[in-house]
């Protein structure tokens, strides 16, 4: 029995051998002796009474060791991902983006993003809400992150069943005993005071009878709507009297911050359909604005592509939210736009009946000849209700 070798501190081993260089025969004689196994394999196979096909070789694939943070529990990485708004956090990692995909999820992210908002005049008319005088422009005081809701109705996973599903949501939890009123005729925006037979003006934890705890689906209250809307003549008044009230702050709803931007694909026309329209209606219903940055060039695109549409009933759908958003006035496009989209309109002759024009793509140009004349505006490019139709 030998004795056990005690490594002494500072004291040097045994002298390592010297490195030399991998004998190539020694390679050959290995990848030679493989290859005779192969053979050898396939003649068994192929004298095999089955005659089964040979199977190839299946690389293994390494699976790459999960991070620190990916191994963190669901709820912990939905909890990060909220609490910092930051929409980039489920690009970081396809495990991570994996784990925030799921629908159920991103209802509760834009439960979260807009819950602020929805807290304060969830379901109330803006025409209805009396506070301190110049609240609507006062946005610091008013909930919500506008730049992530933003970010939010931008992403390329959101429709709109997705916002109505968050909203049916956020009411369940937090909507009882409040004012939920359904109004078809959102666009009057009200006339601007309160008459005797009229209910009261609603604050926003006010309980009391009308319209609280209705008990309907947000679904259906908005189906409703849209369903008032697009099935509702070119009325003009009607549409001009909500621009005047958009500017009052009494027509529509506080669905969202007002500093949000609408998303600009919906602007640009790109892959246009009635989800896109419903999604569009949403947002101007909700008080949503054009940013700055998105200037006549996007709109005109957009324009060109909804009378391109074939179905001109969607597209008469589009261009009154384009009116209402005031796309064609003097503050967003450029007089030489106006005069040229004029001229293209008057080549269609849509006040002039013409029998190889079908009724519906005659109401879309008459309407876009409407909303471009400017006949109907002040010099200073406002609307003028008193010359509509003179």
């Amino acid at each position: 029995m030998k004795f056990t070798p005690i490594k002494v501190r500072g004291k040097k081993g045994a002298r390592k051998q010297a490195w030399k260089p991998p004998n190539p025969e020694q390679f050959k004689r290995k990848r030679a002796q493989e290859e005779e196994d192969d053979e050898m394999e396939e003649g068994q196979e192929n004298n095999n009474e089955s005659h089964q096909p040979q199977r190839r070789r299946r690389r293994v694939k390494t699976k790459k060791p999960a991070a620190l943070i990916e191994q963190l529990p669901v709820e912990i990485l939905e909890r990060i991902f909220l609490m910092s708004e930051n929409l980039n956090f489920p690009r970081s990692s396809l495990r991570i983006g994996y784990f925030l995909s799921h629908a159920s999820f991103l209802s509760e992210l834009i439960v979260d993003a807009f819950t602020p908002t929805w807290d304060l005049w969830f379901g109330c008319p803006k025409w209805q809400i009396q506070s301190y005088h110049g609240y609507a422009e006062d946005h610091a005081r008013i909930g919500g992150n506008p730049n992530f809701q933003t970010t939010v109705l931008a992403c390329r996973w959101m429709n709109i069943s997705l916002i109505l599903n968050a909203q049916q949501i956020w009411y369940r939890r937090h909507g009882r005993g409040r004012c939920f009123e359904h109004r078809e005729d959102w666009l009057s925006g009200g006339d601007g005071c309160v008459e005797d037979d009229e209910p009261p003006p609603v604050g926003p934890h006010v309980v009391g009878e009308g319209g609280f705890d209705h008990g309907r689906n947000v679904m259906d209250c908005f189906e409703a709507d849209w369903g008032s809307f697009r099935n509702m003549e070119l009325d003009f008044y009607l549409l001009f009297g909500y621009l005047e009230h958009r500017e009052m702050h009494k027509a529509g709803y506080f669905d969202m911050h007002p500093l949000t931007r609408i998303p600009s694909h919906l602007l640009t026309g790109t892959l246009l359909d009635l989800d896109k329209a419903k999604w569009l209606y949403w947002c101007v219903r909700g008080g949503a604005q054009l940013s700055p940055d998105q200037t006549w060039e996007l709109t005109k695109r957009g324009y060109e592509r909804i009378m391109a549409l074939e179905d001109a009933e969607l597209a008469k759908q589009f261009l009154c939210l384009f009116a209402i958003l005031d796309v064609f006035g003097g503050k967003h496009w450029p007089q030489f736009l106006i005069d040229e989209k004029l001229d293209e309109v008057k080549q269609h002759s849509p006040l002039s009946p013409s029998p190889s024009l079908p009724n519906s793509r005659r109401k879309l140009w008459t309407a876009a000849w409407f909303f471009l004349h400017p006949r109907y505006r002040n010099p200073d490019r406002s609307w003028n209700l008193s010359r509509l139709y003179d």
